[in-house]
């Protein structure tokens, strides 16, 4: 049987502008400390269901809520790299020495950004499945259809989109928050409806999703915003090792797009997966770790 998920209390910091930070932590209090940058439809509670894994390997892993997600307080108008000094002031206040850092989707170019922007923290970064810039038009085309269009709305007309995504967590509040899920899982490639069809992840990524529509759409659509411009450094500026890992079977972030990261990034090892999707995270969560933390 597997080893599930032990519930963590989630804690909060008060960072130097008076904003609260959402944090939360498993695995080893002890251990390797990892801090990992959640997705879109994310939050601090990102990560397999099976701790089991973060104890067997020795991880301590950090979880982050972004501004206007779970606990930490919204700053409009955030950047990519704001949300790199987020981290950087955890970091600090728990008085670490060094850490890896993961990016999953969305939160990939968070982890690149605090890589590149304290260096010196960072032993190694991992990318996985990540969304590629989106400060050029061109981007959208290498993103699943449905998402494409959505961030290109959100692209340059932040009124319109806030008041269009106010509209559908209206109506996804009158359904069981499981359908969002079977939603999204519809639009992934037969492997990930598979990954999504295990009970342990489906409720997690459910409980997730049910936090973030409780606080409505703001949090969504300011990321969505720092998403559509420039992450504020280039990827050829780092310096820090960086595994970028992908399913080749991924629909909703091309698997090109992380070919070109590999080409882009210096020191940066590509590991494109034969049978995953954009739930490689979770498919390959113990090997994405056992790398992460492997020396140097």
């Amino acid at each position: 049987m597997p080893h599930l998920a032990q519930v963590a209390t989630a804690r909060t910091a008060k960072l130097s502008d008076g904003r609260q930070l959402g944090f939360v932590e498993h695995g080893e209090p002890d251990g390797t400390p990892v801090f990992i940058c959640h997705d879109l439809f994310g939050s601090r509670s990102l990560r397999h269901p099976d701790d089991s894994i973060l104890k067997r390997l020795g991880i301590r892993l950090i979880g982050i809520d972004r501004p206007g997600y779970g606990l930490s307080a919204r700053k409009a108008g955030r950047t990519i790299l704001d949300g790199a000094g987020d981290i950087d002031a955890l970091f600090r206040a728990m008085e670490l020495e060094r850490c890896a850092v993961l990016g999953y989707s969305a939160g990939a170019p968070y982890a690149l950004a605090f890589a590149h922007r304290y260096p010196q923290h960072v032993s190694r970064c991992a990318v996985v499945a990540s969304l590629p810039p989106l400060d050029q038009a061109q981007s959208f085309g290498v993103i699943h259809p449905v998402y494409g269009r959505l961030m290109q709305l959100a692209r340059g007309n932040d009124m319109l989109f806030r008041l269009l995504l106010r509209g559908y967590l209206f109506y996804d509040s009158q359904r069981s928050p499981d359908q969002f899920i079977r939603d999204y899982g519809s639009l992934l490639a037969q492997v990930d409806r598979h990954a999504l069809s295990q009970l342990a992840l489906f409720n997690l990524r459910r409980d997730i999703w049910d936090e973030i529509r409780q606080l409505g759409s703001d949090a969504i659509v300011d990321e969505l915003a720092a998403l559509t411009r420039s992450w504020g450094f280039h990827l050829q500026a780092l310096r820090v090792p960086v595994d970028i890992w992908w399913g080749e079977a991924d629909v909703y972030s091309a698997p090109i797009v992380g070919k070109r990261m590999a080409e882009l990034v210096p020191n940066a090892k590509l590991h494109l997966e034969a049978n995953a999707g954009h739930l490689v995270l979770f498919t390959h969560w113990e090997a994405i770790l056992r790398q992460l933390i492997a020396p140097a």
